[in-house]
């Protein structure tokens, strides 16, 4: 967002881990992590879609928040950052370059 300019979204929390490759990973806590956003009025949460299942947060949270469910960082920057042409541009160099270290790093022997 910095280096290219491009704001992120205001209302919106993330959480998960990132792999080299650019896959998001699971973590622990989801369901806390969630609800805190909730109190503090932020409106849409980006999770790994594989902490999906360990959702279970309290009724009077779920019309507050929507939960965005994600697998890489491409999907993460469509839904974080504002501005249609800038966010698609960022979000095809990105995945360009995340393809490309992928594919080099596949070749490298195993040690």
């Amino acid at each position: 967002s910095a280096f290219e300019g491009v704001p992120i979204e205001q209302n919106l929390a993330m959480t998960g881990s990132l792999s080299v490759r650019g896959e998001v990973l699971p973590i622990g806590g989801v369901t806390a992590k969630i609800e805190a956003a909730a109190k503090a009025g932020i409106e849409t949460i980006i999770i790994p879609r594989s902490n999906l299942q360990d959702v279970l947060i309290d009724e009077k949270y779920e019309s507050m928040v929507t939960i965005r469910p994600v697998d890489s960082l491409d999907e993460v920057l469509q839904y974080a950052l504002v501005g249609a042409d800038e966010k698609v541009s960022l979000v095809e160099r990105l995945a360009n370059v995340i393809d490309t270290f992928s594919s080099q790093h596949d070749k490298q022997p195993s040690a």
